[in-house]
């Protein structure tokens, strides 16, 4: 698709701009040079688009930095040096003479400075006159240069802020993109829509939160209304027999008006008021004190304890089934990280929650780097892995290990130093887990989008493969080769690649073919598991042939099936037979089970 053209905003210019936009000005790359020339700015590196950050040289000071395009527009409007540097130069200067003291800094400690928070500096490095005075930093992760003050450098570059991931990994699901309908949902609203009342793509297109108003039919005495959508979705009500239960509970309450305490037993049992329970009705007057099972002894009307009990016991019993999820579950890569012997064992991770502030020890696995922190600091700010080998949490290595195991060694950083879909200002190199020898760049999100080695991968499925997705289109519908699949429940990756995905009815299958070559490295077997526990999540019935000399995944799941097969010896057919009699038996026993619970 052709790229739509778009003209200068500068009056009179006429030339493309270098960018486009919907509403706002765009210029060429001329007029954008005039504009960092009334900054006092020279470019020094080629535009990058609007979103990119662009290398520029002050006139003034000669301070090289990045700046974004809108930074830039912004600092148009501004009575102030368009130059970090020698804005911060200023400021530095006025602070110093308004409060009258002046801290310098060395070379040496602001070199351990820069170092210690993952810096290098852009020029020479010098003392400088106090604290307030700014220095030109280089990021070594992302190659950002900036003026910065010795006090904003300890915060680190901002592509070291590490926002807490959404993926299942980390604890949390992760949410699709797609509309939220109220067919797909579950809701128990699904069972009062009216299908004859409305029309059939009312029910495919509605969602839980629509404000639309619809038919609806009640499950229990068969009164159709109207209502909308986000109120049923809320709280499914019949108006018929909301009426009915208001005439039944105005009937009842004035019943127990004119009835004493004494004439009921359960109420008799709790009582311990001073007044004669025979002269006391249960409703309609006012609070008493009663005294239950537990030796709680609340003040409240006797038709409220009748109806609802102890109100101590009640919100216990509320807290018990509301309990908060420990550290181990909501953040188990923090967990893992609690020192096993510096922190008694009267609390563990199974004990304490996420957002907890009580400052406990802490080690990590890679340096044996021991510090304290408290535990709901630990996913806050940098979200650091390790302080000292400066590590991220939901880092690539951690998500996905079998593709960390891919990352080279020639890379600037780790596989635990990025994030699955991070930017980098590098392509990332990798390494083949197959073939050691196969070299290549690719970056990270194509990696984690699912692309593997290119020399592997220009050889094609093998001959053996092949067969058994013929086999596979004789067994099942819709056998497809090659399929790309993406789920929310996917926990390491945003999509897979399904050697063979097959339908059986309603049931969606996944058949995997291990080859003892590609498959053999450890890293692949860590991918496989990753894979599988993925596809069983998003509601696949997988199925991995994995040939003889390899490993079993150790998945157990009633939804997983993994067969044995030989290379030299591939029977497709009877691969094929075996698992439509394992997806036929698998669901007789669940059918089975259903009636016997019905």
């Amino acid at each position: 698709m052709a790229t739509r053209e778009q003209l200068c905003s500068t009056d009179g210019c006429g030339k493309e701009s270098a960018f486009t936009t919907r509403t706002k000005p765009a210029w060429c790359v001329g007029c954008l040079t005039d504009i960092l020339a009334g900054l006092r700015m020279d470019p020094i590196a080629e535009f990058p688009g609007k979103t990119g950050r662009w290398l520029t040289r002050c006139r003034d000071c000669g301070a090289e930095c990045d700046y974004r395009l809108d930074h830039l527009l912004e600092l148009r409007t501004r009575d102030e040096p368009a130059c970090r540097r020698c804005f911060w130069t200023e400021w530095a200067e006025m602070a110093n003479r308004v409060s009258g003291i002046t801290t310098p800094v060395s070379a040496n400690a602001l070199c351990e400075h820069l170092n210690s928070n993952g810096f290098d500096t852009v020029e020479e490095i010098v003392g400088l006159p106090s604290d307030n005075h700014p220095v030109l930093t280089r990021c070594r992760i992302c190659g950002r240069q900036e003026a910065q003050r010795p006090g904003d450098i300890r915060w680190g570059c901002t592509c070291t802020r590490n926002g807490p991931s959404s993926s299942p990994v980390a604890g949390k699901p992760r949410g699709g993109r797609t509309k939220n309908l109220l067919a797909d949902s579950g809701n128990p609203a699904l069972t009062w829509w009216d299908h004859e009342g409305n029309n059939a793509a009312a029910l495919q297109t509605v969602t839980l939160r629509a404000r639309r108003e619809c038919q609806w039919a009640c499950p229990d005495c068969g009164h159709k209304f109207s209502a909308k959508v986000y109120e049923m979705t809320d709280h499914p009500e019949c108006p018929a027999c909301r009426s009915a239960r208001d005439k039944q509970w105005s009937a009842d309450y004035e019943r127990l008006k004119r009835t004493p305490v004494a004439e009921m037993p359960e109420l008799v049992a709790a009582w311990d008021d001073e007044a004669d329970p025979s002269t006391v009705m249960v409703a309609g007057q006012g609070l008493r004190r009663f005294r239950c099972a537990n030796g709680h002894r609340p003040r409240t009307s006797p038709y409220t304890y009748l109806k609802s009990g102890c109100q101590f016991c009640r919100a216990l019993s509320e807290t018990a089934s509301q309990s908060r999820p420990t550290l181990a579950q909501a953040l188990p890569e923090i967990a893992g990280q609690w020192h096993p012997t510096r922190n008694g064992t009267r609390w563990t991770p199974d004990s304490v929650g996420p957002n907890s502030k009580r400052v406990v020890w802490w080690l990590a696995d890679c340096c044996g780097h021991e510090w304290q922190e408290p535990v709901g600091d630990r996913n806050k700010h940098k979200r650091q892995r390790c302080p000292e080998c400066r590590t991220i949490l939901d880092s690539l290595a951690w998500v996905d290990p079998g593709l960390a195991s891919e990352w080279s060694s020639e890379n600037p950083v780790t596989g635990w130093h990025v994030r699955p879909t991070a930017q980098t200002a590098f392509t990332p190199k990798w390494v083949c887990s197959v073939d050691g020898g196969h070299h290549w760049q690719a970056p990270l999100a194509s990696r984690s989008a699912g692309s593997e080695c290119p020399e592997c991968r220009q050889t094609g499925k093998s001959r053996v493969e092949l067969d058994h997705l013929d086999a596979a289109k004789q067994v099942f519908t819709d056998a497809r080769s090659g399929a790309t699949v993406t789920d929310p429940a996917f926990a390491t990756r945003k999509s897979w690649t399904v050697d063979i995905l097959a339908q059986h009815g309603d049931t969606k299958i996944a058949i995997e073919y291990d080859g003892a070559y590609w498959h053999a490295p450890a890293p692949k077997l860590l991918v496989d598991q990753r894979k599988t526990l993925d596809l069983l999540a998003a509601g696949y019935r997988v199925v991995r042939l994995r040939e003889n000399d390899l490993p079993s995944l150790n998945i157990d799941d009633a939804d997983y099936l993994e067969l044995r097969v030989h290379a030299t010896t591939p029977r497709p057919t009877q691969v094929m037979a075996d698992i439509a009699s394992w997806l036929a038996a698998t669901e007789k026993e669940a059918h089975g089970a259903t009636l016997g619970a019905g």
